[in-house]
């Protein structure tokens, strides 16, 4: 039984957050962050497209571990997370570039998305990070979703007080219909040739 479906929208699929790459979805800089949401071990995040693009299913992951931004940049674990700007696209969306000074203040390192003072301060504000080894990440080929669930895909923000039976019912549906992993390219991604 899951404890909580924590939904939004994604407003820009780059392939930054959520960053499906490498084996591990991660949630490092995005709205469930930025919003202070309290993401625990077997909760779900789920992110639809905005409304322009129909609201489809763009991604979930079931969450197995929760880590302090530090402690995920300092993580040998996520190396292959840290933006490479020499890399190819997928090294260059990396999302951990953030850790602690000495002097306790944050340190935005060099990466594609994420470059002012602005964002820094947004991403660090809430700095945890979301961890899901077990994800369906769509991106191109984000689905079109039932209507039952047009709920979960509307309003600002991340939402959690979703009905307990349609929280259920989305998470079967979820991994019923696709398999896991890393289904297509993101959709917004700049440094990826259109074909």
């Amino acid at each position: 039984m899951v404890r909580n479906l924590y939904t939004y929208v994604v407003r820009e699929d780059t392939g930054l957050a959520p960053n499906p790459f490498w084996g591990i979805c991660t949630l490092a800089v995005c709205t469930p962050n930025h919003q202070g949401s309290r993401v625990k071990c077997g909760d779900w995040i789920a992110g639809f497209l905005t409304k322009t693009r129909g609201h489809r299913f763009l991604y979930a992951m079931e969450v197995d571990e929760v880590l302090g931004l530090d402690d995920y940049y300092r993580d040998s674990r996520f190396e292959t997370k840290k933006p490479d700007l020499r890399g190819s696209w997928k090294e260059l969306c990396g999302d951990n570039f953030y850790s602690l000074g000495a002097d306790g203040k944050w340190i935005q390192h060099r990466n594609r998305f994420h470059l002012d003072e602005d964002l820094k301060q947004q991403d660090t504000k809430y700095a945890r990070v979301f961890i899901g080894r077990r994800f369906w990440y769509l991106g191109r080929s984000a689905a079109k979703l039932p209507e039952r669930f047009a709920p979960l895909a509307g309003g600002r923000g991340t939402r959690v007080n979703h009905e307990p039976a349609m929280i259920e019912e989305f998470c079967l549906w979820v991994a019923s219909q696709f398999s896991p992993g890393v289904h297509d390219l993101p959709n917004d991604n700049p440094d990826i040739e259109k074909g």
